[in-house]
């Protein structure tokens, strides 16, 4: 089996357990037609190296690791279990990412640094916001557990 059976065997198992809308989603989300992914998947069509590279980065997995060489025979490698990323999203956005900075656009790297150190400051803000709610509760609560006992009217009522 030479690496691009491997690779299609890896993405069939990864799509399979990893991905639950359906095969078109998958294919915008690689960046790829809904076409090219269901030939890379029924075996029609090869991809190439770089194709399979990039595919791999978008699902977050290292190619690399993925397609290890035996040292006595050239061209064949195992199919490993490759850790698999968090939440797709992420692995989107780092692939995006990646690319911007390989790019070398620097206002584009600059505005993407402006962007991360303002969500950075939310975050705090979020944070702060979010333990003194729950510090205000917690003194709520606190006067609360003993609260004053409430008289019930004697008599009759009217």
């Amino acid at each position: 089996m030479d690496n691009k059976e491997y690779f299609r065997t890896f993405l069939v198992r990864w799509m399979a357990e990893n991905w639950m809308e359906n095969q078109s989603a998958f294919a915008e989300f690689l960046g790829i037609s809904r076409h090219r992914l269901s030939n890379i998947l029924n075996g029609y069509k090869g991809t190439s190296e770089e194709a399979r590279i990039a595919i791999c980065n978008r699902l977050g997995v290292d190619y690399r690791t993925l397609i290890q060489t035996d040292s006595g025979n050239a061209g064949k490698g195992q199919v490993i279990t490759p850790p698999q990323p968090v939440d797709l999203r992420l692995a989107s956005m780092q692939a995006n990412l990646l690319a911007i900075y390989k790019s070398g656009d620097a206002t584009k790297i600059s505005a993407i640094e402006t962007n991360l150190s303002s969500l950075r400051a939310t975050i705090q803000m979020e944070k702060r916001a979010r333990k003194k709610v729950a510090l205000s509760l917690m003194e709520e609560e606190e006067s609360l557990v003993d609260p004053p006992a409430i008289e019930k009217p004697r008599g009759k009522l009217a």
